[in-house]
């Protein structure tokens, strides 16, 4: 208890003399100390929820969200980040509302959960379900991967144990047991039913279909 207050005191200490914090300690937001309108340049701990604007450092916690951008890495129940993400999240859920398809502001890094979703995204994304609904650039591993636009791999479960489906355009492959690709632009589906509605050798075909 000491040490929790004592953290709560640095922190409320530090934030008088300027909008960044060095810790950050919550309870509920908005009993946390300093308020959620600081940023972080450190470390956070969230007993329960806490919230900031840009956040970088080591984020800890049930329920862990940066309103601005999160660079670092984020460890907790549920990881959010409204802004963009240059780091890692883990946990079993993780968010991020990047609200970006340019690649100078696209989301960077990893997400490994349960659930992991991004507005876009370029890098890994390991989970049961894994979405974004805009560009995913790199690895989606997971039961079920759903992304607009791929550059890069879907990927079930055991390579072909689950479905991967992009509802734009693909460049790069995808392996499981259902694929569906909206275009193929270049790449190959390697499953038991492979569907491609404009671009590959049939829209519908057994073990590969593709497009080179």
């Amino acid at each position: 208890m000491k040490k929790l207050v004592a953290a709560f005191v640095l922190a409320a200490a530090g934030a008088v003399f300027a909008d960044t914090t060095p810790v950050m300690v919550s309870l509920v937001t908005p009993v946390q100390a300093p308020s959620s309108d600081y940023n972080v340049a450190g470390i956070r701990l969230s007993l329960v929820y806490g919230q900031s604007r840009d956040f970088k450092g080591l984020d800890l916690g049930i329920a862990n969200r940066s309103t601005g951008d999160f660079t670092g890495v984020g460890i907790g129940g549920a990881n959010i980040a409204d802004g963009i993400l240059y780091g890692g999240h883990l946990g079993l859920v993780n968010w991020n509302g990047n609200k970006s398809r340019e690649w100078a502001t696209v989301s960077k890094g990893g997400q490994i959960g349960l659930v992991n979703y991004a507005d876009s995204f370029c890098g890994l994304q390991d989970g049961v379900i894994n979405v974004t609904d805009g560009l995913f650039t790199g690895l989606q591993s997971a039961l079920l991967n759903v992304t607009e636009d791929l550059y890069g791999c879907q990927c079930g479960f055991y390579v072909f144990l689950g479905a991967n489906i992009a509802n734009g355009s693909v460049r790069g492959c995808q392996l499981g047991l259902v694929n569906y690709a909206e275009e193929m632009e270049k790449g190959i589906q390697i499953g038991i039913i492979n569907i491609i509605s404009r671009g590959g050798w049939a829209p519908v075909l057994p073990i590969v279909n593709g497009r080179f």
